[in-house]
């Protein structure tokens, strides 16, 4: 008889050890992957907080007379930028231009392809947005009041203190110090007919957006939004017997 017990051991070895190295490999690949997730998530979590703190500092200079206020803000391996400019103007239904105002926003986060945001949060003409690779979240509104009786548009408008795009990476904390310019009513106007109110944006931000103005809008005459194309665009219409559009400039320095 042919003893072939030596060559089932060695068979046998082999099988186990295949195993256990698979089983290693698949719980490091998704085990880590999972974690890496898990980092991310709590990342923009603690950027949404902060960003909440930002928000409502930006809301004591606009709103409460405040002369500063400074934000900390922990990147924990994320970028913190206070970006390009972006538009925002309302017309009347002849053309008019009757406000408009240019302002940076704040982001936060990691970068995707190129230098677009892939995941983070974003402090954008008052309101703060959550930003995923699904898309982006509103989390807290903008200082408007849309109503037919009245309506009020107060933009709260970043400047950068050393007039560049300011940057800082890392897992450091920074602090934003954020300082009153002026407040100025840009318009005061009773429209007879239908008023457009015109955001430029990152497209992904541009859905969230136009959900805002389609919520604040519903019920009143002549409301509706323009489909989205794609380039950042949201523009939408509504009727009000007044209006008034006021703007704050708020100049901020990332240390």
């Amino acid at each position: 008889m042919t003893d072939d017990r030596a060559v089932s051991d060695v068979l046998s070895f082999i099988l186990v050890f295949s195993l256990i190295t698979a089983s290693v490999g698949i719980v490091t690949v998704v085990g880590l992957g999972s974690l890496q997730d898990a980092r991310n998530a709590e990342r923009i979590d603690n950027g949404e907080r902060a960003f909440e703190v930002l928000a409502d500092n930006h809301r004591d200079i606009a709103h409460g007379g405040a002369p500063s206020r400074a934000t900390e803000i922990k990147l924990a391996e994320t970028t913190l930028t206070l970006a390009d400019p972006s538009d925002s103007n309302v017309t009347l239904s002849d053309g008019t231009a009757v406000g408009s105002t240019e302002s940076r926003s704040v982001t936060f986060g990691t970068a995707g392809d190129g230098s677009a945001l892939s995941r983070g949060v974003v402090y954008e003409l008052g309101a703060v947005f959550r930003v995923d690779r699904g898309g982006a979240a509103m989390r807290r509104a903008p200082p408007f009041q849309f109503d037919e009786n009245r309506t009020v548009l107060h933009y709260v408008t970043l400047e950068s203190r050393t007039g560049q795009i300011q940057r800082q990476s890392g897992s450091t904390t920074v602090l934003v110090r954020s300082v009153r310019g002026t407040t100025t009513l840009i318009s005061h106007t009773e429209p007879t007919n239908e008023v457009t109110i015109t955001v430029e944006t990152e497209p992904r931000r541009a859905e969230a957006w136009k959900r805002y103005f389609e919520t604040q809008l519903e019920g009143m005459a002549g409301s509706g939004c323009d489909s989205l194309d794609g380039s950042g665009t949201v523009s939408c219409s509504f009727e009000t017997d007044d209006l008034r559009v006021t703007r704050t400039t708020i100049r901020v320095q990332i240390s």
